[in-house]
């Protein structure tokens, strides 16, 4: 079954307005729960489904519950779109997120960023990806229309974890690949996934923020020879730290890639930022007013101090041959 619009779920609980996206894997509608505040609401698509046994449907369906539990553990990072809660409607799985009103870095990357905003970009999302990975997941589908910009502001969230999946089914292993953004390791069952392979979708994301051209795909490079061109050769702007680490991070062997995302975000010379709370307009003025108050107050002390320490003497008197001890 599939969800339609203006069905109520869940008793009403949520009600569907529209469809995001369609993908292999998934189905992501628009809804609004009962308060009125707009979620994402993911389910299985039922085009797949159809092409299962009933008992890999079971195993899908478990793997499907058990990764939307691992990934809101990574809530603490806000460049990962948040799982709210997991529920089923009949026989249908769904996961609901949170929904982010914004716009897709696809839109973005058409035309060349400047390295600088690029580069912020990468890290916010490399950062997540690190997140993912030290959970023992891969997203395995990282491209623009895979990153959402925050409305009005420059944070962009990781979405779209319809290939973080970790079972081994043909249709998911041998016959799925993002047309330049996926790794040689994506075209065959037999080649061992990790965070490189993550490496290699983040890597061409960045050649195609830096360009504005999607590069030409892994399977192309490897079995007709396609020459791989060089980022900078399309724009001279990029510097050659950059150009170096995009064609490091787009190795066709996936040895020959730095192995985690921390280590080709520093061939990018990109540092990790020191994460500030995720607090509300109200907490982050209620703890400048905590600062301010604990500076008047020591502020105040040294000024009681001060005033009660004794005064030093006034026109001492030079010291004589009789006060100094041989």
């Amino acid at each position: 079954m599939t969800l339609t619009v203006g069905q109520k779920i869940q008793g009403g609980k949520y009600s569907i307005e529209k469809v995001l996206g369609k993908g292999r894997f998934g189905i992501t509608y628009k809804a609004k729960d009962a308060a009125g505040k707009a979620v994402a609401i993911k389910t299985l698509n039922d085009n797949l489904l159809y092409q299962l046994s009933p008992s890999e449907i079971d195993e899908l369906e478990s793997k499907f519950w058990n990764e939307a539990v691992k990934l809101a553990k990574c809530s603490n990072n806000r460049h990962i779109v948040q799982v709210q809660e997991t529920l089923k409607e009949g026989k249908l799985c769904c996961i609901v997120m949170e929904y982010i009103d914004g716009v897709d870095l696809a839109s973005r990357a058409q035309k060349q960023l400047p390295e600088k905003l690029a580069l912020r970009y990468i890290q916010q999302i490399g950062e997540a990806l690190m997140e993912v990975h030290s959970h023992q997941l891969q997203h395995l589908d990282i491209k623009p229309d895979n990153i959402v910009l925050r409305g009005g502001t420059s944070e962009a969230v990781l979405i779209d974890f319809g290939l973080a999946r970790t079972f081994d089914h043909p249709l998911t292993t041998t016959r799925y690949s993002a047309q330049g953004y996926s790794a040689l390791e994506m075209y065959s069952q037999k080649r061992p996934r990790g965070a490189y392979t993550d490496v290699y979708g983040l890597a061409v994301t960045l050649y195609e923020l830096l360009t504005g051209q999607v590069p030409v795909s892994a399977i192309q490079r490897k079995d007709a020879d396609v020459l791989l061109i060089p980022p900078k050769e399309i724009n001279p702007n990029i510097s050659d730290r950059t150009n170096q680490a995009i064609l490091k991070g787009m190795a066709l062997d996936s040895v020959d890639r730095p192995q985690t995302v921390q280590e080709w975000l520093k061939l990018l010379g990109v540092k990790k930022r020191i994460p500030l709370p995720n607090w509300n307009a109200m907490e982050w003025f209620n703890a400048i007013i905590a600062v301010g108050a604990i500076g008047t107050l020591i502020i105040g002390l040294l000024t009681y101090l001060n005033s009660n320490s004794p005064p030093p003497p006034t026109n001492p008197e030079p010291p004589t041959s009789e006060t100094i001890q041989p």
